[in-house]
């Protein structure tokens, strides 16, 4: 087991791409913060990670709250003593709304959980990996974060906004020894998907899929691969 007794905190945690992350990163050994703005859902994915033998506690996070960012990184750090690997997961996206009918209220908003909330977390946990010069940040970009589209705006710009930040914080954490690579999966068969789209798409990704990806990048990746993004999404 490549992650056995590190400690990863993974945001947005309690349902979909997030909770896959959670079970997979538990079952190759790793302790797991489960974070997320909604009790029910991150004290749920807890209690599924311990039931199958593992390690696991929930923590309130916001994303959005720098005060709740440092909050969590504290709590983990008196729980562990340690944090080895955060994942940048939570994200939200604004329905079928044309470019040019966004509202400032659905820019804001994007802006405030998909790029500010990433940003927030890596701040908070980034001090601590660089005191003991090692660390996994990995940050779930989007294919929309490669391609754009005449719909999603706010959504497209802040995951063209992750990809350009992942880039930068690796550059300025390699010498620290802290890997910052990221995911653009396409579509992928959570409920936020099927909000979209709902009758599927047999070619859509799987949670899974995308957490086995997330495991490659925190345990077997290459130790000078940092500063990159594995596209998931070639039928689209």
């Amino acid at each position: 087991m490549t992650l056995d007794g590190q400690v990863a905190l993974i945001t947005g945690a309690g349902r979909g791409i997030g909770r896959a992350i959670a079970l997979t990163f538990a079952q190759d050994g790793a302790r797991i913060a489960v974070t997320g703005r909604t009790q029910e859902s991150r004290e749920r994915v807890s209690a599924e990670i311990v039931a199958a033998g593992g390690d696991a506690r929930p923590f309130e996070l916001d994303v959005t709250q720098d005060n709740e960012a440092v909050q969590a990184v504290a709590e983990v750090l008196s729980v562990w003593g340690r944090i080895d690997i955060l994942v940048n997961n939570a994200g939200i996206i604004q329905y079928d709304t044309p470019v040019w009918a966004t509202t400032v209220e659905e820019w804001d908003a994007a802006m405030a959980v998909n790029l500010r909330g990433m940003f927030l977390c890596c701040r908070a946990v980034a001090p601590h990996m660089m005191e003991r010069n090692r660390g996994v940040i990995i940050n779930i970009g989007s294919s929309s974060g490669r391609m754009a589209d005449h719909e999603y705006g706010p959504y497209t710009a802040t995951k063209w906004g992750v990809v350009g930040y992942t880039v930068s914080l690796a550059r300025s954490l390699r010498p620290h020894g802290i890997r910052v690579n990221g995911i653009n999966p396409g579509w992928v068969d959570t409920d936020m998907s099927r909000a979209l789209n709902p009758q599927g798409d047999p070619d859509w990704s799987t949670p899974e899929e995308i957490a086995q990806t997330a495991l490659f990048l925190a345990g077997q990746a290459p130790k000078d691969m940092t500063g990159q993004f594995i596209d998931v999404f070639g039928s689209q």
